[in-house]
């Protein structure tokens, strides 16, 4: 009778034990990204803070840019930028009075 008790209580615990390898086995395949590249799929590449809410953001989606204003009711696409938009960190000066100008515009979008 004792050697019943004994299997039984090892064929149980086997069982548990299988079963508890599988449940880790299927959280960590769940919880691993299925690509990697699609954690850099989206990125921000700058930023320009016009007033305490309001910001607006040059979002990389993939190989394209995007000109993305935000504030704390909503969000808006002002333009898909191409590459006469985008300066190199060489022409520095260009930036910032491109930037003065899309706020300036923004400004102007908020009055009227």
């Amino acid at each position: 009778m004792n050697g019943y008790i004994v299997n039984f209580a090892t064929y149980i615990f086997a069982m548990i034990g299988f079963i508890v390898i599988c449940l880790l086995i299927y959280k960590k395949a769940m919880c691993m990204p299925m690509n990697i590249k699609n954690k850099s799929y989206l990125q921000v590449e700058n930023s320009l803070k016009l007033s305490p809410s309001k910001t607006i953001y040059v979002l990389k989606a993939g190989s394209e840019r995007f000109l993305i204003a935000g504030d704390n009711t909503n969000t808006t696409m002002l333009a898909k930028l191409d590459e006469s938009n985008i300066y190199e960190e060489d022409t520095k000066v260009e930036k910032i009075s491109d930037f003065k100008s899309i706020k300036e515009s923004i400004m102007k979008m908020n009055r009227g």
